[in-house]
C-alpha cells in the first residue's frame, strides 16, 4: 500500500510540474504560453496539485482526478487556439496521457489488489518528449506551481 501511495504521489508531482503556447485568430507560441499560464493561475492549478498530493497521502484518488481533469481542460483550450503545431501535438499527447491516467485511477480504491500494479505500470509512461516540450516551451512560474503565498 505504501508503494501505491508513493507511485500516485510521484505521478501527481510529475503532472504538477508539467503544468506547473498568430495567424488568423490563432495564438502564437508566446501568446499560447501566456494563456496556459493565465488559465493555470485562474483555476488555482498549483493549489489543486497540493490537494492532490495530500489526497494521495490520505489514499484518496479523487483530488488527483479533479486536478488532472482541470489540467486537461486547460490543455484543450490552449491546443485549440495555438498556431504552433508542435505545441498542439504535445498538448494533445498530454491530454491523452492524462485522460488514460484518470481512467485508470478514477473510482479505484487503494486496497484494490490490482491498483498498485496498474499504477506502477502507468507511471512509467507519465512523461516523454511531449511533456518535456511543453515544460521547455512554457516553463511554469512559482505562482502557477503553487509555491507563492497569495
Amino acid at each position: 500500500m505504501r508503494r501505491t501511495t508513493a507511485s500516485i504521489i510521484a505521478a501527481s508531482t510529475a503532472f504538477g510540474f508539467c503544468l506547473s503556447g498568430c495567424s488568423s485568430g490563432q495564438l502564437n507560441t508566446e501568446q499560447s504560453c501566456d494563456l496556459l499560464h493565465e488559465l493555470a493561475i485562474d483555476q488555482s492549478i498549483g493549489d489543486k496539485w497540493g490537494l492532490a498530493y495530500m489526497g494521495a497521502i490520505e489514499q484518496d484518488t479523487q483530488p488527483v482526478v479533479d486536478v488532472m481533469e482541470a489540467t486537461i481542460g486547460i490543455y484543450q483550450e490552449v491546443s485549440e487556439q495555438t498556431s504552433n503545431g508542435k505545441l498542439r501535438t504535445a498538448l494533445d499527447s498530454e491530454i491523452s496521457r492524462f485522460q488514460d491516467f484518470v481512467d485508470l485511477i478514477e473510482g479505484r480504491a487503494f486496497d484494490d489488489p490490482t491498483f498498485g500494479a496498474d499504477l506502477e505500470a502507468a507511471a512509467v509512461d507519465l512523461t516523454d518528449q511531449y511533456s518535456d516540450y511543453v515544460d521547455q516551451t512554457c516553463p511554469i512560474s512559482c505562482e502557477e506551481s503553487g509555491t507563492v503565498e497569495p
